[in-house]
């Protein structure tokens, strides 16, 4: 059920304290079927701007753009199908190239996120 994720999403959100600001909206098509499109701000002023489009449990579509204050590209995750890669077509943007990825949710992107900004503010 899609609104079973959508929860978990706000709860793991609500939890998680690097975050400031956030700008989330969810769109429930069907009970099987939803999308979660917004922006999240952390306490380092990065952000993450993000769509993920979901059927039962499968994501059709997402994209997870992850950038410094300045909006420079730290990462991004997407599943449009433009790199014939191994894992096509999931991959993942570097600011200097693009790399093999699995595929990738937003509460697996927030976890990556932490790390980060944790290792940063220690």
């Amino acid at each position: 059920m899609i609104s079973v994720y959508f929860r978990e999403v706000a709860r793991r959100l609500e939890e998680t304290t690097i975050i400031v600001d956030s700008k989330i909206d969810y769109k429930e098509f069907s009970s099987e079927e939803g999308m979660i499109r917004g922006t999240l701000l952390f306490i380092t002023g990065y952000v993450l701007e993000f769509m993920e489009y979901v059927q039962k449990d499968e994501r059709l579509k997402y994209r997870f753009h992850f950038m410094d204050a300045e909006g420079n590209l730290i990462f991004r995750y997407d599943n449009a199908p433009h790199y014939r890669l191994s894992t096509f077509p999931h991959h993942k943007h570097l600011p200097k190239g693009v790399i093999e990825s699995r595929e990738q949710g937003l509460l697996d992107v927030l976890r990556e996120i932490e790390l980060l900004v944790l290792r940063i503010t220690s």
